[in-house]
């Protein structure tokens, strides 16, 4: 008996609008011989794809219920990014808004706050932003890239500095949900996001003033091709912001752990502060300035309403906290200014 042949089925509730929005979004035309156009175009049409797949939907379906608003108040100066205030929604709009917030749990970075609702996120961002600001250049009329970057937090934190042109980039679907949650309420033109990640960045050959590289090195498996990508984008002299995760020491050694480290497999090696500034010279970085290196506490990331699962705490030793619940070294945070040789 044949077999009859499996029709392939486009489910209903694919996303094709929202695709096709995210393709007609040409940040970088303003731009024509600084990038390489084409293959950004066909980079961003297979990205396209993310926007296609079902669980999409879990962040569209309620942001569509949101009705864009124009003229409302916003503070992106303070700890807390700010979209509007309390009392300038109706009940349905209250409700909407509510729904297209909690779809987007967990929160990482923050904190935010929308029409009165306040989000507690995992990491105080707040506390790290105050940490690079006094290192940072003056970021006026600068193109500047944030790699990883979350929920937006940083880039908003960077307005007040009045920059060109501000490029977040992270692969995570979720994130791009969070650009469109935010355009809801507050369209600022040199704020763009793309579903790109850190290998897509020799689209951009020398092309940005300053990048932001902040907690994503170490999941990284290849961080020296990755720094090489890196300062291949960043015009000779450009700055660059890089935190990572890393180890206690003064010896320049990396700790590569054996399946997890905090119970994740995603941490592919752990640096020592004066390894990483080695790592950093070797791929043609120069006036390397380690900043901050100090021991990850347990109020600047921690488990809240906004973000449910299991955060640091549960990541450490309960009865030896300078360990993680594998054995290692708990996690120092490590903060370093370069600049392109």
């Amino acid at each position: 008996m044949a077999r009859r042949k499996k029709q392939k089925v486009t489910p209903e509730f694919a996303t094709p609008s929202m695709k096709k929005a995210y393709l007609e979004d040409r940040y970088f035309a303003p731009y024509p011989g600084e990038l390489d156009a084409e293959r950004l175009e066909a980079r961003r049409l297979e990205q396209s794809s993310l926007l296609e797949k079902p669980s999409a939907r879990v962040f569209q379906t309620p942001l569509e219920a949101i009705e864009q608003r124009d003229g409302d108040s916003f503070d992106f100066d303070s700890d807390m990014v700010r979209f509007g205030k309390a009392g300038d929604l109706n009940p349905e709009q209250e409700e909407a808004l509510a729904a297209s917030l909690k779809s987007l749990i967990p929160w990482r970075k923050g904190p935010f706050s929308y029409y009165g609702t306040d989000i507690d996120s995992e990491w105080q961002s707040n506390l790290k932003w105050d940490r690079v600001a006094p290192w940072l250049p003056d970021l006026k009329n600068r193109k500047i890239c944030d790699i990883g970057c979350n929920n937006l937090y940083y880039m908003y934190r960077m307005l007040s500095q009045d920059p060109w042109f501000v490029l977040g980039i992270d692969p995570m679907v979720r994130y791009y949900f969070h650009h469109q949650l935010n355009r809801k309420f507050h369209r600022d033109p040199r704020i763009n996001f793309d579903l790109l990640g850190v290998d897509d960045l020799e689209i951009f050959p020398k092309f940005f003033d300053v990048v932001f590289f902040m907690g994503i090195i170490y999941h990284r498996r290849n961080p020296v091709q990755t720094l090489d990508i890196i300062n291949s984008c960043m015009k000779p002299g450009g700055t660059l912001i890089l935190e990572t995760s890393g180890i206690p020491g003064d010896e320049p050694y990396c700790l590569f752990p054996d399946g997890r480290y905090m119970k994740a497999p995603g941490y592919w090696f752990l640096p020592t502060a004066s390894a990483m500034k080695n790592m950093l010279a070797r791929t043609g970085f120069c006036n390397i300035e380690i900043f901050e290196n100090f021991k990850l506490e347990n109020f600047e990331q921690r488990q809240t309403p906004w973000a449910i699962y299991e955060s640091l705490e549960h990541f450490l030793d309960p009865d030896d906290p300078s360990k993680t619940v594998e054995g290692y070294p708990a996690p120092t945070r490590i903060y370093i200014r370069a600049e392109k040789r």
